[in-house]
């Protein structure tokens, strides 16, 4: 994405890791992830060390790191990509079912929203930093949005979609962000239930 990879917040940069490994190569890359933990989520742990490099080569999903600028110690990253998706119309009120049609539309056979989104794949703090110098949820979303409004000004599209843990916590920080639930998914290869929530840009 060009210069647009990069965001200053504060103290904070995010980088597309395809810029990255341009510039300082796979072997350096994958020694500042080795150091990446994220007990709380294995799988995601698993992901930015084995997979962020190949699936953002294969432009599967591209993955940000989000550093400290001090001292370019990795404070989380997420990975983003878009796909087709379909809404159901039954969850949401006539003023967001308007703001939605923006984006998506209804397909008459199956009453349904039919749209191109933008999916969070990823998402995941670096519990090695000290607690005291973490990046909070706060600043995370707002990172991750900064990147999604140079995505729509460049290709347009407004849908932002992730899939969310059955936690509360989880659920209600998300909501707490803005987005609303609009469905479940199970996935028979984690074996895990999905809350799965959108909001608009």
């Amino acid at each position: 994405m060009g210069n647009s990879g990069k965001v200053s917040i504060m103290k904070i940069t995010t980088k597309n890791i395809l810029d990255e490994l341009a510039q300082h190569g796979e072997g350096k890359i994958k020694h500042d992830l080795s150091s990446f933990s994220c007990p709380v989520a294995p799988k995601l742990e698993n992901f930015i060390k084995h997979r962020a490099i190949d699936f953002s080569r294969r432009k599967i999903s591209i993955t940000y790191l989000v550093s400290d600028v001090s001292d370019d110690q990795i404070l989380g990253y997420f990975a983003l990509t878009h796909k087709a998706l379909s809404i159901p119309n039954t969850r949401f009120s006539n003023t967001f079912r308007k703001k939605l049609e923006r984006f998506a539309k209804l397909d008459p056979a199956t009453g349904d929203y039919n749209t191109s989104a933008f999916p969070i794949a990823q998402l995941a703090k670096n519990f090695a930093v000290d607690n005291g110098t973490r990046i909070t949820g706060r600043q995370f979303m707002s990172i991750v949005n900064d990147i999604l409004v140079d995505i729509q000004h460049r290709i347009g599209g407004g849908i932002v979609y992730l899939d969310c843990e059955d936690i509360d916590t989880l659920k209600h920080f998300y909501e707490n962000e803005g987005f609303y639930s609009f469905g479940e998914r199970f996935s028979p290869e984690e074996d895990q239930q999905y809350i799965q929530y959108l909001r608009l840009l």
